[in-house]
């Protein structure tokens, strides 16, 4: 939606007008601007959260979604740390509280990252001899055999030609 005061910037700031028509009735309009428009009509233009903010306030949404259906007073034994507390927090009272809420911090991770296990892309023996042969070429200045093991190492990196490779 473009910015209906100067017609080029994208609309970044929505807001609900209400106005009384010369009958008297309420009217709702609906304005949308830019922010360098916003601002120069004289209308408040909330500033955005800092980055860190941003994925607390992403954290705490997703943690409290997560925790629905676990009791949020059920405390760990050694520390005594609730779920509550983990919510509020984003924190754990102790090293036995990664496992004490180990299903409750799978539900979340599930949730930010689509799944449980961290993943590191290994290289293959072929992805590094072929990188090998690349510098070596380019050394040589054979810039025909660069460019065919350049290719060959994309079509390697390419998850969507060669789905298996992360596997």
């Amino acid at each position: 939606m473009r910015c209906q005061s100067c017609q080029q910037n994208p609309a970044t700031v929505h807001q609900m007008v209400a106005e009384y028509g010369p009958d008297g009735n309420q009217e709702i309009r609906e304005v949308h601007l830019c922010g360098a428009c916003a601002r120069a009509d004289g209308v408040p233009v909330p500033a955005a959260p800092a980055f860190p903010a941003m994925i607390g306030m992403l954290g705490k949404a997703l943690l409290s979604q997560a925790a629905a259906t676990t009791d949020p007073s059920t405390a760990c034994p050694a520390c005594g740390w609730t779920l509550r507390d983990f919510r509020q927090t984003s924190r754990f009272g102790c090293p036995e509280d990664y496992e004490f809420f180990g299903k409750y911090v799978e539900e979340v991770l599930e949730q930010i990252h689509g799944q449980t296990e961290h993943l590191v892309p290994q290289e293959d023996a072929e992805g590094a001899d072929l990188r090998h042969a690349l510098q070596d070429a380019i050394k040589r200045e054979d810039y025909e055999e660069a460019a065919r093991l350049r290719d060959h190492l994309e079509k390697l990196d390419s998850p969507l030609e060669n789905p298996g490779i992360m596997d």
